[in-house]
């Protein structure tokens, strides 16, 4: 914009300085800054390199900002922005908080329960069945029971992987056949050791850790889905920089455990029918789960035809031309 466009605009209250957006917003400049470095704003810039905010910069900031004060998590915060409608992703964000509330309220009630009884079998045999049931309606229970029925290491594992898309209710007979088919398959398979920087790594991992990458994972899929020309070039570039960075002898011993484990945990789910038995129940307990799988496909066919990268033998992800 011409500096005397730019001028007027300010003139007539279209554009604001920083200092006055964190008055109005009652944000702080770097808290500014961030927003705008990841794409939230977009401000124009004058000659003499101070930012211009517009009246629409100023109201995204302040609805992020209102945002941030319910505890609504920067990553929600954009799917909101971009959404053509901004009410169904607060419903579900009500949702959710609702889920975790009740979650707790249920939990104490059981506790209290138990505290007041008797411990005896019956008892405690009826309180299972209880939980058991009130999770089936609420959708919890496959992810918690992924955990309980095989604690430890793989079921941890497979919880991990898995729970950010096992959020459906268990209830009907086609889905309450797949899972009997999922802990036959899991209860039935050999024993697979995972290593222990693994297991360190799903201990410290909280259920809203996995959700946020499971986010970040599916925006960074969509967003490759849709890149074209000078965007596409960009995700070359930083994954083909991913490839080379591989080769660095100062990275191997970091990364060589990784690539043997993942290795040995692609060669144990060939042999073991996970892909035969196992993924196609998940895909009927979860109808994320089978959108994610599609665009999946859709990622890797585009990663080998138009990135020019695809997987070795080994796991690691190389040129295709080496």
């Amino acid at each position: 914009m011409p500096l005397g466009s730019t001028l007027l605009c300010i003139l007539r209250g279209e554009y604001m300085l920083i200092n006055e957006v964190c008055k109005s917003t009652g944000l702080t400049k770097k808290a500014i800054l961030y927003y705008e470095k990841e794409k939230f704003i977009t401000p124009s810039k004058l000659r003499n390199g101070y930012r211009d905010y517009s009246n629409e910069d100023v109201k995204i900031l302040q609805e992020i900002s209102l945002y941030r004060k319910l505890d609504i998590s920067v990553k929600d915060i954009m799917t909101i922005l971009k959404s053509n409608d901004k009410k169904e992703i607060l419903n579900k964000i009500v949702i959710e908080k609702e889920q975790k509330e009740i979650r707790v309220k249920i939990d104490k009630i059981y506790l209290e329960r138990l505290i007041e009884g008797d411990l005896s079998i019956n008892e405690i045999s009826k309180l299972n069945d209880e939980i058991i049931q009130e999770e089936k309606k609420s959708g919890e229970f496959i992810k918690r029971e992924l955990k309980r029925a095989f604690p430890k290491e793989f079921g941890e594992y497979m919880a991990y992987h898995f729970s950010p898309y096992l959020n459906e209710p268990l209830d009907t007979m086609e889905k309450i056949k797949a899972w009997h088919n999922i802990v036959e398959f899991l209860d039935n398979i050999p024993q697979f050791k995972i290593p222990k920087f693994i297991q360190i790594g799903l201990e410290n991992s909280s259920d809203e850790i996995r959700k946020k990458t499971y986010e970040a994972t599916k925006s960074k899929m969509e967003a490759l889905l849709e890149a074209q020309g000078e965007e596409l070039e960009e995700y070359k570039k930083e994954l083909l920089g991913y490839v080379d960075k591989q080769k660095e002898w100062s990275l191997l011993p970091y990364l060589n455990p990784f690539f043997n484990f993942k290795k040995k945990l692609m060669n144990f789910y060939k042999e073991s029918g996970y892909y035969e038995v196992f993924i196609p129940n998940i895909k009927v307990l979860s109808k994320e789960y089978r959108e994610y799988s599609e665009k999946l496909n859709l990622v890797n066919d585009k990663l080998s035809k138009e990135l020019g990268i695809k997987y070795d033998e080994n796991y690691k992800i190389i040129r295709v031309d080496e």
